[in-house]
């Protein structure tokens, strides 16, 4: 298992415009002076990305994995006076005499000791003093280095790992020792001492192995990939000490047990890099139709283009679409959306050409002499003619499966097949993306498809009004052509009411108007999320609770669950085929600890006792009525600590709640996870192990990463921690997540939740990029997958000045924060800085007028941006 460093080598390879020889005279440490200065006197740094120079930045990434001998193939032996083999593993150092170098030559190693290749590195120690600085283990070579962030993967494979004898029944902490050591241009040991201002403390950034640190004991955890980190978001994970030079990277173990590494990577990252720096070469790139798809197919061969109306003596002929004659609801839809596509291209005709509209036949064929396109759509009397010869076979086992092919070169003759009718109809969205917008054209390609993630989900806005909540359900139709196949109704929705048991009309109308359309077309489902504690406040206090709240929902209470129920089921009659518990940040907690969670009722604890029996009772009371009444559907729970740094800061609570709850709960039912933390940047083998093994089964995710990079309050990320580092954001931000490989196979279903309202046009684009990733996450590169969807539509020209927008945000962003910060230091009295955003928004007032609801958006932003960079120009103005 490999976690895809996702860096865009389309990027980075077409920017490099430095040459070697050059390089080689500047030097990529460019004669700094001081530690971490250049040679004109600035400071290099982690925490501002812009303080190195770009061409040093694209070198540096350029060299990609730092580490020599990463998977330790290159060593050999030496012979000891005790015959003990000891071996010498090129670029790296023995620490302590636990440590093997594993050889698939030798017979007392196994193929299962190696993750790929012959050879790893073991560590095995049956006794472990609290007194050892480091345990034993393999010390890296010196890396040189520069200033900026880093990323550490590895390898990894534990069994019986403990604490040290003098700390048994704590937890690891440091017992899997993975660290990274700094050194200044002497090679003089530097502190990791690293400050971190959300929590306003300084962590250790050397120690890398916090993914393990929270465990009590690992009995056995297989090979797998782990990211290096020192905490959680958002901290900027990967920054390293200014000054650095040098780096040496080392695997230990501190503690007892056996622990195997291979395959180390350790290189500087993209987000070393502007989001506008990493679009760059796609600016004056040229991109064919089938690189442009969204989402992007497992397989897709360019065929022949054709005009997609045929010539003929008495003008242009429409292409004929072809369906069965008991065709699926789904199956029409996506003739429809052909039909519809096509129609509106007519206008690129000449103007005095005659075209008759595109006809959709029903189980019948065209006429003999028809010249035209000729379209098969689903499994009708063609496709079963041709099957044999379309590679079918190769998705018959495959859910919402579809390919797109020409019988024997045929370009004229078009099959469009699923393997169930919703098949088809994403065989039509993958089709109309292949005809031209600007000329009388199909854009040939052969596509085999298929889908990593079968449950792809987003969620509607929290309604303020008719006027939005109707937008939303005509949006239903332009999400499900992104293959998006689920809406959640959210919890709190209409007017953020907090009466949840008591929903209002605009709700009701809102959840059947939004039925009503999945049902008309079959291509989208519809979910409802219900929390029955949101009528408290987050986290509240349990004495703190008012007495008219507090027996509003308790759960021994039989009205007050069939209340809960009733909620449900204005969806669920409205046809939702899933429903969410929620019992997240609102259920009050008890003493000084916001995560001990606790029943608030007396008449609750006298009954159940603890809270895993009381939300038990509630999930399968609900659970077997409802599957009673609504067979097949698919029921979903967000336990409290829904992420692993809530399950430590319960102080042992969490711990005690999993194991009684999923023994008493159905097997069947889905677990909510949003990862390490709540915006979880990465998902690695230790993060999934540690959750599954408390709920017993793969975890649901729950993502919350659309919006977490460019936050600017107290939860934020650059913006308002690091400010030197807020270019990195992108108002348009794509889906961009460390994940395993096979991603789909960790999680429940598999099925994706990612939260973030679609009900924006910026949002919009953030759920295409979703979408690609959902469908294909071999394939899915977050930089390209924006590019693709900003050009398809609105155009390369707009697109880039789209991305020119969110940059000059950003840079207002940053000089604000930055100066609050750093006070007045970074207004520049040569030119004003707010020409650019200006300048850049008056170009998109032009492009932007068949895409009013963006450019009201965009503008929003302008506007926020020039307000605050104002009053702090004032403000500083004052101060001096």
């Amino acid at each position: 298992m490999v976690i895809k460093n996702r860096c865009n080598p389309r990027y980075y390879a077409g920017i490099i415009i430095v040459s070697i020889i050059v390089f080689s005279v500047i030097g990529f440490s460019c004669k700094r002076r001081d530690a971490g200065n250049n040679e004109s006197g600035n400071i290099w740094s982690a925490s501002q990305t812009l303080s190195v120079p770009l061409r040093i930045r694209k070198n540096q990434f350029e060299r990609g994995n730092l580490v020599i001998n990463s998977s330790f193939e290159e060593g050999k032996y030496f012979l000891e006076e005790s015959i003990d083999k000891v071996p010498q593993i090129k670029g790296w150092n023995r620490t302590g005499p636990a440590v093997r170098w594993v050889d698939m030559k030798d017979s007392l190693y196994s193929e299962k000791e190696v993750a790929d290749g012959s050879h790893a590195v073991k560590i095995i120690r049956d006794r472990a003093d609290e007194t050892d600085t480091d345990g034993d283990g393999i010390l890296s070579d010196y890396i040189k280095v520069i200033p900026g962030n880093f990323l550490l993967n590895y390898d990894i494979k534990l069994k019986d790992i403990d604490p040290p004898e003098g700390r048994r029944g704590t937890r690891l902490f440091d017992a899997v020792n993975v660290s990274i050591r700094f050194f200044d241009k002497s090679k003089v040991p530097l502190s990791g001492k690293q400050y971190y201002p959300y929590k306003k403390i300084f962590l250790d950034a050397g120690f890398k192995g916090y993914s393990f640190s929270n465990f009590w004991h690992i009995d056995s955890l297989g090979w797998g990939r782990v990211r290096g980190r020192t905490y959680n978001y958002p901290l900027s994970e990967g920054d390293i000490p200014d000054g650095t030079f040098y780096v040496r990277l080392f695997f230990g173990l501190k503690g007892t047990g056996t622990m195997w590494v291979d395959n180390v990577d350790f290189r500087y990252s993209k987000w070393n890099f502007t989001a506008l720096e990493r679009f760059e070469c796609f600016f004056d790139s040229v991109c064919v139709k089938s690189s442009l798809l969204i989402p992007t197919p497992k397989k897709i061969v360019q065929t022949r283009n054709v005009p997609l109306f045929a010539k003929s003596e008495k003008g242009f002929v429409s292409p004929c679409i072809v369906i069965p004659a008991h065709a699926a609801r789904q199956t029409v839809s996506a003739a429809a959306l052909i039909k519809d596509e096509i129609d509106k291209r007519t206008p690129l005709l000449p103007g005095e050409a005659k075209v008759l509209p595109v006809k959709i036949l029903k189980g019948e064929f065209p006429e003999k002499d028809f010249k035209g396109m000729l379209i098969s759509l689903g499994k009708t009397k063609l496709f079963d003619r041709w099957k044999d010869s379309l590679l079918y076979n190769e998705i018959q086992e495959k859910d919402q499966a579809y390919i797109i092919n020409s019988p024997e070169n045929d370009s004229t003759f078009i099959l469009l097949a699923g393997t169930t009718p919703i098949g088809d109809y994403y065989a039509a969205t993958t089709f109309v993306q292949l005809l031209d917008k600007d000329e009388n054209l199909y854009h040939g390609a052969s596509i085999i498809d298929y889908p990593d993630i079968t449950g792809r989900s987003y969620l509607f806005a929290s309604w303020q009004n008719e006027e939005e909540m109707l937008a939303d359900v005509n949006s239903i139709s332009r999400m499900s052509r992104l293959k998006l196949n689920k809406a959640y109704v959210g919890y709190g929705q209409t007017n953020g009411r907090k009466d949840w048991y008591k929903p209002d009309q605009l709700y009701i109308d809102g959840v059947r108007a939004a039925g009503n359309k999945c049902r008309e077309t079959g291509v989208m489902n519809m979910a409802i999320m219900v929390n029955p504690y949101y009528h408290f406040d987050y986290e509240m206090n349990v004495d703190s609770i008012p007495e008219n709240l507090r027996y509003k929902f308790i759960h021994s209470n039989t009205e007050n669950i069939k209340t809960l129920e009733n909620v449900f089921k204005i969806g669920l009659n409205a046809g939702a085929n899933t429903i969410m518990l929620m019992a997240d940040d609102f259920l009050p907690h008890k003493g000084d600890n916001r995560k001990n969670y606790v029943l608030y009722s007396k008449e609750d604890r006298d009954k159940f006792v603890n809270l895993q029996s009381a939300q038990a009772y509630m999930i399968n009371k609900l659970y077997q009525d409802f599957n009673r009444d609504y067979p097949g559907l698919r029921f979903e729970f967000c336990p409290p600590w829904y992420l692993n740094e809530f399950i430590d800061r319960s102080r042992g609570k969490a711990e005690a709640y999993f194991p009684d709850l999923v023994q008493l709960i159905p097997g069947d039912v889905s677990i909510v996870w949003t990862g390490h933390t709540i915006r979880s940047l990465s998902y690695d083998l230790a993060d999934f192990k540690r959750y599954e093994k408390w709920i017993g089964r793969k975890p649901m995710i729950w993502d919350n990463t659309l919006y977490a990079r460019g936050l600017e309050g107290v939860y934020g990320g650059y913006p308002a921690y690091y400010p030197g580092k807020a270019r990195l954001c992108n108002l348009f931000e794509p889906y961009d997540v460390m994940v395993p490989e096979n991603f789909q196979d960790f999680i429940d279903g598999p099925h994706m939740y990612v939260n973030g309202a679609a009900s924006s046009e910026i949002y919009k684009i953030k759920y295409a990029t979703v979408a690609d990733f959902e469908w294909n996450t071999k394939d899915y590169d977050p930089e390209y997958s924006l590019w693709k969807v900003l050009v398809s539509s609105y155009g390369p020209v707009t697109a880039r000045h789209l991305l020119e927008f969110s940059d000059a945000y950003y840079e207002l962003i940053s000089i604000v924060k930055s100066t609050k910060k750093e006070k007045n230091r970074f207004f520049n009295k040569d030119f004003d800085q707010r020409t650019r955003i200006r300048n850049i928004y008056k170009i998109l007032e032009n492009e932007l007028l068949a895409s009013p609801g963006l450019l009201k958006e965009i503008g929003e932003f302008k506007t926020k941006a020039l307000k605050v960079y104002n009053e702090t120009e004032k403000q500083m103005n004052v101060a001096k």
